[in-house]
């Protein structure tokens, strides 16, 4: 049993090692500046007195619709609940020097691959617990909700489900950013089918690869050490299991929710299904778009304009036994 038990650790930690060590986007990107402006409106709004509220709108016009009357601030201003998630967002967050410095990092990368990419200035704010929406890009604008990112076991996070807790946490702050900097590089595919969607997905992943070269894997895609083993073990079963179902040119909907949506786990109706992580569709995705960019001398840019049929046909895609 002592034995048994070496062998699992040094499995997951192996898997982590490898996880990391990418070497196609290992880059030197230490010459290209970045500049990373954040504004702690989260400070600034939340426990202020009322009078203040002229004030803090004119600091942020942007986050204040005119439709909107002030009464409804000034309730979120003094109410109670916000104040003790303040307590907590205060105590993770008294500053965010740690984390401006992986956002440099992420924003000079996104620049070695994007000349024309201009650094947003980040406002942190509470999302009021839409942990779907964790950071919010637009152009010159992110908005960055620090109330997503308070640690899997905080308090505050009772009731929610493990598997969306265990991405509650500070290290995803430079993914979120990054997801949502890359859901406005890259279209959506004109054709909807599973096996299209699938590579969509994995384009997404590719990006991650290239702008967080030092991320393991398994935070990139939101999965633990254990459902990423299960992933890497069972590629090849789950791509025969999507051939023989004839999922590939599909366009029900009904395998997004199965296996492209995030979920605590990838529903083939069968008994391993528990074992399984969710979004198992954008894994496979992601192993064959990694195969065309393997496979193919093609720049980054190149690839996102490319079909999702092209770079399936060109990635050659074989899943590991």
């Amino acid at each position: 049993m002592r034995q048994k038990t070496v062998w699992t650790i040094l499995s997951i930690w192996l898997l982590y090692a490898c996880s990391t060590n990418n070497n196609q986007w290992d880059i030197d990107v230490s010459s290209l500046p970045a500049k990373v402006n954040i504004k702690r409106f989260d400070l600034d709004f939340y426990g202020q007195p009322p009078e203040k509220l002229s004030e803090i709108k004119n600091k942020y016009p942007y986050l204040f619709p005119p439709k909107v009357p002030d009464s409804i601030w000034i309730k979120k201003m003094q109410d109670s609940l916000f104040a003790e998630l303040k307590a907590q967002v205060d105590s993770v967050y008294p500053d965010l020097n740690n984390q401006k410095k992986h956002i440099a990092d992420l924003y000079k990368h996104i620049k070695y691959y994007n000349s024309d990419f201009k650094e947003p200035d980040i406002v942190t704010l509470y999302s009021d617990w839409n942990y779907m929406r964790r950071a919010v890009y637009s152009d010159t604008l992110l908005l960055l909700a620090l109330d997503n990112f308070l640690g899997a076991e905080n308090p505050m996070y009772k009731g929610i489900p493990k598997y969306i807790k265990q991405n509650l946490t500070p290290e995803r702050i430079p993914i979120e950013i990054a997801k949502s900097i890359i859901e406005t590089q890259i279209k959506q595919p004109n054709d909807k089918t599973f096996l299209h969607k699938m590579i969509y997905e994995g384009k997404k992943l590719l990006l991650l690869d290239a702008y967080l070269p030092d991320t393991p894997d398994h935070l990139k895609i939101g999965y633990t050490l254990k459902k990423m083993q299960w992933a890497k073990e069972n590629e090849k079963n789950v791509w025969e299991y999507f051939i023989d179902q004839k999922y590939l040119y599909n366009y029900g909907k009904n395998l997004d929710m199965r296996f492209l949506n995030v979920a605590p786990y990838s529903k083939f109706y069968t008994e391993e299904d528990m074992k399984s992580p969710g979004r198992i569709g954008a894994f496979i995705g992601w192993q064959i778009v990694r195969s065309f960019m393997q496979k193919n001398k093609v720049s980054l840019q190149k690839m996102l304009t490319m079909s999702e049929q092209d770079i399936f046909k060109q990635s050659k895609y074989k899943p590991r036994k």
